[in-house]
């Protein structure tokens, strides 16, 4: 009989996951399903009058992955190497999933492998429920849902572009003395676009780029 395989979750620093930070866990059951979601944007068309509208298409929607892990510290299963209580694993994996990295401003990349399953993504959503207590209140068992989104690294969008117009994607890589408002203005010609800019990098601050950082400009909205 071949061992078991454990899902696992690992870290990474860079949005195509090449960068592994060295932190990684595994699930302490393998979860009983899991549902990997697509979509399609479109808008409804804009004239008056619209009783039916004409959904145009906008884009092809990120793909999820939503799991959930069920977590026993009862003893009928033993925990993982490493952690004492439901608790410590819970940290653990927040740590790796969820928390903000302040190094880069931002929580970790994160690759999901279980078998057939390879999934690249950021964790958008992170649910635990407790289910039994020991008599002091300390939780031994919990369930925890996870929802991830599929994340395309800036460079793989670039080549999808295809083009250098200012109405396509472009990556940069920030220099020594660059602003994000002096780079906005190089690509668009007008720096006014910089809050967008920062909104699709989730920048929190304008200084919250240092050189090395690549940052993605989007297409501009001609309506």
């Amino acid at each position: 009989m071949s061992n078991l395989i454990k899902l696992k979750i690992e870290a990474f620093s860079d949005a195509v996951c090449t960068q592994s930070l060295g932190k990684s866990i595994d699930a302490f059951l393998n979860p009983d399903s899991y549902s990997l979601n697509y979509a399609v944007n479109y808008e409804s068309s804009k004239e008056k009058q619209n009783n039916a509208g004409t959904q145009i298409f906008t884009g092809m929607g990120p793909t999820g992955l939503e799991l959930e892990l069920t977590l026993d510290g009862t003893g009928i299963i033993p925990l993982p190497s490493g952690y004492a209580t439901v608790d410590d694993y819970i940290r653990s994996l927040k740590d790796i999933i969820y928390n903000y990295q302040g190094t880069y401003h931002r929580p970790n990349y994160c690759k999901v492998a279980w078998n057939n399953l390879q999934f690249t993504g950021v964790c958008s959503s992170f649910t635990i429920k407790y289910s039994m207590f020991q008599p002091d209140g300390t939780p031994i068992r919990a369930s925890v849902k996870l929802s991830f989104k599929e994340n395309i690294d800036f460079k793989t969008k670039l080549r999808m572009a295809q083009s250098s117009s200012p109405d396509l994607t472009h990556v940069r890589t920030v220099r020594s003395g660059d602003t994000l408002p002096l780079m906005t203005w190089r690509i668009y010609g007008d720096s006014s676009h910089y809050p967008m800019v920062a909104k699709a990098n989730n920048l929190s601050r304008l200084d919250a780029i240092k050189p090395g950082d690549e940052l993605y400009f989007p297409p501009l909205n001609r309506k």
